[in-house]
């Protein structure tokens, strides 16, 4: 099925970019939601994305405003949003942003081991990005590897991917009787697994954004011990068991023993602001 939307989407794409005079470049990839591929965008490289909205496209439109209104150099940006109907009377969501050469994260930890220097700027740089989102009452909700990108070969971070950004002042799109809220379990907050939408905030994305960095400091999910599945440590996540003592020792010892409060299962207890977070990972 997945195969199947992606190639219909790849046909629209390319029918798209012959009507509107743009030169289509190749796949990209896709997500959980959308396909990406590379065109050509008034004499720049860009990057397509088409979504089939199966119902109210409500969530789309919140990730396009939220991308507007943000304007931070570590945020990707949007150039177009807009929807068509393809020739089987499907409405499909159409976003035109910057393209990204450097690549994911996820990529980069795939080829190699990072250095502690570059997970260190990787963080700062996505920490002031969560100052910049609480300030516009942004929850993000899935800061993982693969939407964490690069505008080149440096370590100067880009996060995309704001499919399933919670606007705080504006009405929850979750059931509440749903038994998780949405994001990518590995990387989710226990009040996100648990559907805890009291307890949503910028704190929530501190929570995913320690995961990350963790994870490409130990080589493995910061709650996951030494002979245990992935699987295993969400559930201890979930079930808001203590940070294992191994992770605390092996986070010192890299020099982010300041992981260990973003990585508290209680928003409360995590940094209370995004400066501090941002002055204890550069710090560590």
């Amino acid at each position: 099925m997945a195969r199947q939307v992606s190639a219909r989407l790849q046909a629209v794409a390319q029918t798209l970019c012959a009507d509107r005079g743009f030169q289509f470049a190749g796949d990209l990839g896709s997500g959980a939601f959308k396909v990406a591929f590379l065109i050509k965008h008034e004499g720049r490289d860009a990057a397509l994305k088409l979504a089939e909205v199966p119902g109210s496209p409500e969530r789309f439109i919140r990730e396009v405003a939220a991308l507007r209104s943000c304007g931070h150099p570590s945020i990707a940006t949007v150039f177009d949003a807009f929807t068509i109907t393809d020739d089987d009377g499907r409405l499909v969501w159409v976003v035109i942003e910057e393209y990204l050469a450097g690549g994911t994260l996820e990529q980069r930890q795939a080829a190699h081991r990072l250095a502690i220097a570059d997970i260190r700027a990787i963080g700062t740089s996505l920490a002031e990005v969560l100052g910049h989102l609480r300030d516009r009452r942004l929850v993000h909700r899935d800061i993982k590897p693969a939407n964490i990108l690069f505008r080149d070969t440096s370590s100067i971070p880009v996060l995309t991917d704001f499919g399933i950004v919670r606007m705080l002042d504006a009405p929850s799109l979750t059931h509440d009787f749903a038994a998780a809220g949405p994001g990518t379990p590995a990387y989710a907050a226990p009040e996100q697994l648990n559907n805890e939408k009291n307890l949503i905030d910028w704190r929530t994305d501190q929570f995913g954004l320690a995961v990350v960095l963790a994870e490409g400091i130990l080589g493995r999910h910061p709650y996951q011990s030494i002979g245990e599945s992935v699987r295993d440590a969400i559930l201890k996540v979930s079930a808001r068991s203590p940070l294992p003592d191994q992770t605390r020792l092996d986070l010192r010892a890299a020099g982010f023993g300041s992981l260990e409060q973003a990585l508290e299962p209680w928003p409360v207890k995590r940094y209370r602001r995004p400066g501090d977070l941002v002055e204890a990972i550069t710090n560590g």
